[in-house]
């Protein structure tokens, strides 16, 4: 009887993080992820190329978003992935990013990832641990599209 009831909670357990999960998810992607999955399904090598060169053409907009672009990596699969690397130098006010946002409007990768970064941000917000501060958040954009976050002492 001891091992059903043990069993049972570990059930139950596993229930609630795999909600918790699905809802962190959900808070950090939302509607973006289904944006970039239509972004990529039509991908081409000139796709990829309009897409770097928007990339780059924002890295000004990036900075004035508290994100430096570092670095721009693609995967040649099938399909392709845009991976890129954006290093936290500072924290805006949520006036500052709404009027980024509105800026770039127009800009529909820019805005995704802008919206991802920002989210990516308020996130480390809410989990805050240690001395650890949130150093560089890489956004992936394809298919399957993610963000890893990296946190430095």
């Amino acid at each position: 009887m001891a091992a059903e009831a043990i069993l049972n909670k570990v059930i139950e357990t596993a229930s609630t993080i795999s909600e918790k999960v699905d809802e962190i998810k959900e808070d950090i992607w939302g509607e973006e992820q289904k944006l970039i999955i239509e972004e990529f399904r039509e991908s081409s090598s000139q796709k990829v190329k309009d897409i770097l060169n928007n990339l780059n053409n924002s890295s000004e907009l990036f900075d004035r978003a508290g994100f430096h672009l570092s670095n721009l990596n693609i995967s040649l699969g099938i399909p392709p992935e845009i991976s890129s690397d954006f290093k936290a130098i500072k924290i805006i006010t949520m006036e500052e990013r709404e009027s980024l946002i509105s800026e770039v409007a127009d800009n529909r990768i820019v805005t995704l990832v802008m919206k991802c970064l920002f989210k990516a941000n308020d996130f480390y917000d809410k989990i805050k641990f240690g001395t650890y501060k949130l150093d560089v958040v890489n956004i992936t954009l394809g298919l399957t599209p993610g963000i890893n976050m990296n946190f430095q002492r």
